[in-house]
């Protein structure tokens, strides 16, 4: 088993952001009780300290652990089982945003990208357990693949690559979502074996349209 409480810096970093958390909602609650309207629509500002605080110091600090332990990690979408190193590298500055994000939650929630093979005592003394993800990427939502630092693969959203998302319209967006939700699972499959060189077997799935809402 990994026991993360056993590294003090990282225990260290660990407080602080629990404490910066509190502060942040009682800010935001004292907000609330001022302007509550307000304060709703502007939520995210009230977090940002703490979101700083988690995806640079405590993200660097839980890097560096990581990159000491080198635990090997299980990739979600293709299931292959990989060295702590051989995912993030070892130079946190090149890391990028959802990287460093997801080193965080490694370290103190759940990565959604990559998880440890070993069970994990994590900061807060909760046991997680290691080993394979329970179910797959969803056809059209696969994560992202990355090797030693760099981003092999962007990942995937209702079918499209966050990469191309990044120069999208929020309409443009809109329009992609609710034609990807029209489609059956096979029309999906086929969609990211054409357009991404996915390897799904569309004989696996249903051609039966989505019920409309």
């Amino acid at each position: 088993m990994i026991d993360l409480t056993q590294y003090e810096e990282l225990a260290k970093v660990y407080k602080q952001s629990q404490k910066l958390e509190r502060e942040c909602e009682k800010n935001f609650n004292k907000a609330k009780r001022i302007n509550f309207d307000e304060a709703i629509k502007i939520r995210r500002k009230f977090s940002e300290p703490c979101r700083e605080f988690q995806n640079t110091i405590f993200a660097k600090t839980a890097f560096e652990v990581l990159t000491h332990i080198n635990p090997i990690l299980v990739e979600h979408r293709t299931g292959k089982k990989l060295k702590f190193s051989e995912v993030f590298g070892e130079d946190f500055e090149k890391l990028t945003e959802d990287m460093t994000i997801n080193v965080y939650l490694l370290a103190n929630e759940i990565s959604v990208v990559y998880k440890f093979v070993d069970d994990v005592k994590m900061l807060n003394g909760e046991i997680k357990k290691g080993g394979d993800f329970e179910k797959s990427c969803q056809i059209g939502f696969e994560t992202p693949i990355w090797r030693n630092g760099e981003e092999i693969d962007s990942g995937y959203e209702y079918g499209i690559s966050y990469l191309e998302q990044r120069d999208m319209t929020i309409e443009e967006r809109m329009q992609n979502m609710n034609k990807f939700l029209s489609m059956s699972d096979r029309e999906r499959a086929e969609h990211m074996n054409k357009n991404y060189g996915m390897k799904y077997k569309l004989k696996d799935y249903s051609n039966d349209k989505p019920k409309q809402m």
